[in-house]
C-alpha cells in the first residue's frame, strides 16, 4: 500500500488522544461505580450478588487498561506499517518488506526502514528503542501469554528483564506469577509520549529524503 507524500502522524496523534481519554473517562466511571457499591455495603443495602459486583468491579480497571494498552500498541505498529510500504514503493527500492526478518512485527518495519530506507532515528541501537522493546515484551505477554510474566511462580519476579520497567511505570505485577494489571494511565501516557516522539523524528526523515524525489 502505497501513501501520500509527505506522510503524516496527525491521525495516529488524534487516535493516541482519543485513546487516553477513553481511558480517563471510564476510570472515573469505574471509581464512581466503587463509591457507590462500597456505601451500599456499608449501608448494608447490597443485593445477594454483592460478591460477584465487588469481583467485577475490582477487576474490570485494569481488564479494560490492558486492554487500551494493547490497542495503542497496535495503532503505533499500523503506523510504522503505513511508512515502512510507502517505502516499497519509491522509485530505486528494491528490496521488499517481505524480504526482512525480524523478531516481531515492530522489529521488522524499524529494521526495514533503517537498513532499506535510511532512515536513523528507527534504529534499534538508540536509546529510546530501548523503551521501545519493554513496551512490545509487555504487549506480547498480554496478548499471549494472559499477560503473565513467567510460567512458575518458584522463580524471583524481580529478576524478570521487565520487572523494572513496569515498576517504574507503575504497573501492578500480581502474585508469584507476575500478573500484568495496568491500575492507572501512566504507562499509557509514556507509551504516547514516546511513540509520538518517534513518529515526529522518523516522519521528520523520511518525508525530507523520499518527499523530495517526486
Amino acid at each position: 500500500m502505497k501513501y501520500d507524500l509527505p506522510l503524516s502522524n496527525t491521525l495516529y496523534l488524534k487516535n493516541l488522544k482519543s485513546y487516553l481519554k477513553l481511558a480517563d473517562d471510564n476510570l472515573a466511571t469505574f471509581k464512581q461505580q466503587n463509591k457507590e457499591f462500597t456505601q451500599r455495603l456499608v449501608r448494608e443495602e447490597a443485593q445477594t450478588d454483592w460478591l460477584d459486583e465487588g469481583s467485577h468491579l475490582n477487576n474490570i480497571e485494569w481488564l479494560f487498561l490492558n486492554s487500551i494498552y494493547v490497542t495503542l500498541y497496535a495503532s503505533f505498529e499500523h503506523f510504522l506499517f503505513k511508512v515502512a510500504s510507502t517505502l516499497e514503493h519509491q522509485t530505486g527500492i528494491n528490496i521488499k518488506l517481505i524480504d526482512i526478518a525480524g523478531e516481531g512485527i515492530l522489529a521488522k518495519y524499524t529494521r526495514y526502514l533503517y537498513l532499506v530506507g535510511g532512515i536513523a532515528s528507527a534504529s534499534r541501537e538508540l536509546a529510546i528503542w530501548g523503551r521501545m522493546k519493554h513496551y512490545q515484551n509487555v504487549r506480547n505477554l498480554l496478548a499471549h501469554n494472559g499477560g503473565m510474566m513467567q510460567d512458575k511462580s518458584t522463580k524471583q519476579i524481580e529478576q524478570h528483564k521487565d520487572f523494572q520497567f513496569l515498576k517504574s511505570e507503575d504497573v501492578i505485577m500480581a502474585g508469584g506469577f507476575g500478573h500484568i494489571r495496568i491500575r492507572n494511565t501512566k504507562i499509557l501516557q509514556s507509551f504516547a509520549s514516546d511513540t509520538a516522539l518517534l513518529t515526529n523524528q522518523i516522519l521528520k526523515e523520511f518525508n525530507f529524503k523520499y518527499s523530495s524525489k517526486e
